[in-house]
């Protein structure tokens, strides 16, 4: 029989053989320990037996107006254990986290092609209003002075299962001229370098693309687009 249940320290290693079988990246060891102990995080499994089926991993972020939001970031099913509405069970699940209950929101970003997810998703009430939006990464790049002014950007910090990166927020915003924008990505590259992230990204509307500073353009490389769905306010999804 398939359990729903919050993960603990000996599931690490079903859950780095789901992470390989959807979308064969490795897991971070220490951020998935942390994701199952720490209070700021939640990490759900649907088990059968020892056997780890699949998984659903969320965190909490905190925007500029001091906003929580609970960010429900990854999703996977094992292949051959799709079409039991297992996706949509463990997304219900870690909104019912007592962590998720703090937050004002949840909110996923899915990829366009990703209908599967969509689905998952809209069955327990996450809506979305089809915003296009492209994910714009920069790599990290010593250098800029990190005490540098960057208002109204925000620059999160943000450890997942797969990746350890620096997300920008409100980079085509109102009252960020060009210049603000691209002091905002040198701060963000300086901060990921001195850190080791991986990257710096910023989910873009494509529809405010040309507000972008032509040399940020120049400099990322787009990986993907996506639809931001979200939840609010957390109540109580259905299972």
């Amino acid at each position: 029989m398939i359990h729903l249940r919050r993960a603990v320290p000996t599931d690490e290693a079903g859950i780095a053989r789901v992470a390989h079988e959807v979308w064969n990246q490795a897991i971070l060891p220490p951020v998935c320990q942390a994701q199952i102990t720490t209070p700021g995080a939640a990490l759900w499994v649907a088990v059968e037996g020892n056997d780890v089926l699949g998984f659903a991993s969320a965190f909490l972020t905190v925007d500029r107006r001091g906003k929580r939001r609970w960010e429900v970031d990854l999703l996977a099913v094992r292949p051959v254990h799709r079409g039991q509405h297992l996706g949509r069970r463990l997304v219900a699940c870690i909104c019912q986290a007592p962590q998720a209950r703090t937050a004002a929101l949840a909110r996923a970003a899915i990829r366009v092609e990703n209908v599967a997810s969509q689905r998952a998703f809209e069955s327990v009430g996450f809506a979305t209003d089809r915003q296009v939006h492209e994910l714009l990464l920069w790599t990290p790049q010593p250098g800029a002075d990190a005490a540098h002014s960057i208002e109204p950007v925000t620059l999160l910090p943000v450890d997942t299962l797969t990746y350890r990166g620096l997300w920008i927020e409100g980079l085509t915003g109102e009252g960020i001229t060009p210049e603000g924008q691209c002091q905002a990505v040198r701060v963000a590259r300086s901060w990921a370098a001195r850190e080791r992230r991986l990257n710096v990204g910023a989910l873009i509307p494509r529809c405010e693309l040309p507000a972008l500073a032509a040399e940020l353009q120049s400099q990322a490389s787009v990986h993907g687009t996506y639809y931001w769905f979200r939840l609010p306010p957390l109540d109580k999804p259905s299972i």
